[in-house]
């Protein structure tokens, strides 16, 4: 209840000095003002209930609604590092920090390359959006991919976030693309719209890998975490040569989503109603969120039923729970044995592939391998 107490108290304390200052005012022209004090602690009493139920839940709601952008300690990430023996050197935020601290040091000949693998994108609706591509690490002869695939991170991430699962489909024979969604990483600023318009973005993505004479004829593999998953489902009807698709911590529903996310504490604290609705009703019907319209489960429910399918999700996981991803697994239209649900009991949000890497990659390697028999 801090959460809202503290900024309603402000918002009160604001016109109560106003009240006071007037007060002063009066008594410097020796003016009377009989039962003032009384009125002015009444209103304020009255305003501060007022600030507890309606203002502080509406401003909160148009923040969260322009929510988004990277990470402070993630901003300065500029690229995945290959080294001269083709092994991508994996970069954490730890390990930014570090080099920042100047603690540790980076071959500027890597950091080069780094760089160079940046390339730009543009969405159907005009945002400039930053993606990295990475080639596999021995193609074959023909200088084609296995397969190739596009990555798409969290909220508040970038590509940095997508350094594990990137590499891991590297060395499984793909060509992947990083990419960074609208408001975060390279990418330009737009309304967040936490799905829907970040769709385009992913779009943007698969024609750009299209595009590429080396991918002509490989299956397309599309891989989201998170936040990332909501675009990657909404995305994926749209994409008719889609050969597999990967969720790590599906999203289900906007809407159900933030309402968990303010009810345990997602949002520093936990928020219940009736400041809940007033809250989503703010970031709607005042910020433009489109909660109604970002659905992830219609999206994943117009998929083909070939296309082969990994869920995964995190036991311990307060955003997305296993109850949820499970049910969204259940609903999906994909024939057996295309699709597959993998939970790890210990692990949180986002982070299986910490938690079980060795597992990670091999379920990765099945379903590519099921992606290529197809």
């Amino acid at each position: 209840m801090a959460f809202l107490l503290v900024p309603a108290a402000a918002f009160t304390l604001v016109t109560f000095v106003l009240a006071v200052l007037w007060r002063l005012g009066l008594a410097l022209f020796r003016r009377s003002a009989p039962g003032y004090w009384r009125r002015t602690l009444a209103w304020h009493a009255g305003l501060f209930v007022v600030h507890v139920f309606v203002t502080v839940p509406l401003v909160l709601g148009y923040l969260f609604s322009r929510a988004g952008g990277t990470r402070r300690d993630e901003a300065a990430y500029a690229g995945p590092r290959i080294a001269a023996d083709g092994t991508w050197l994996v970069q954490t935020r730890e390990s930014l920090a570090a080099e920042k601290l100047g603690k540790a040091e980076v071959d500027s000949a890597v950091a080069d390359g780094a760089a160079r693998r940046a390339v730009s994108l543009t969405a159907r609706d005009g945002v400039k959006l930053r993606a990295f591509l990475v080639p596999p690490p021995t193609p074959p002869p023909d200088g084609a991919p296995r397969f190739v695939a596009v990555l798409v991170h969290g909220l508040f991430r970038g590509a940095l976030e997508l350094e594990t699962p990137g590499r891991m489909l590297r060395e499984l024979g793909g060509e992947v693309l990083l990419l960074e969604l609208r408001n975060h990483g390279g990418s330009a600023r737009a309304k967040p719209t936490f799905g829907l318009d970040e769709s385009l973005d992913v779009l943007a993505a698969i024609e750009f890998l299209r595009a590429r004479p080396e991918a002509r004829g490989r299956p397309l593999v599309l891989y989201a975490v998170s936040l990332g998953t909501a675009a990657a489902a909404l995305a994926a009807p749209q994409i008719p040569d889609l050969a597999g698709l990967v969720l790590d911590a599906p999203m289900d529903d906007l809407g159900a989503t933030a309402r968990h996310e303010l009810a345990t504490g997602g949002f520093w604290q936990s928020i219940r109603e009736p400041w809940a609705s007033t809250i989503l009703w703010s970031a709607q019907h005042l910020g433009g969120v489109p909660v109604q319209e970002v659905k992830p489960r219609d999206g994943l429910a117009k998929l083909p039923p070939d296309v082969v399918v990994l869920f995964i999700g995190a036991g311990r996981d307060d955003r997305m729970p296993p109850e949820s991803v499970r049910a969204l697994f259940d609903a999906l239209p994909t024939a057996p044995g295309r699709k597959e649900l993998w939970i790890e009991p210990e692990a949180t949000h986002g982070k299986v592939w910490l938690a079980a890497p060795e597992e990670y990659r091999r379920r990765l390697a099945h379903f590519c391998e099921t992606v290529l028999d197809r």
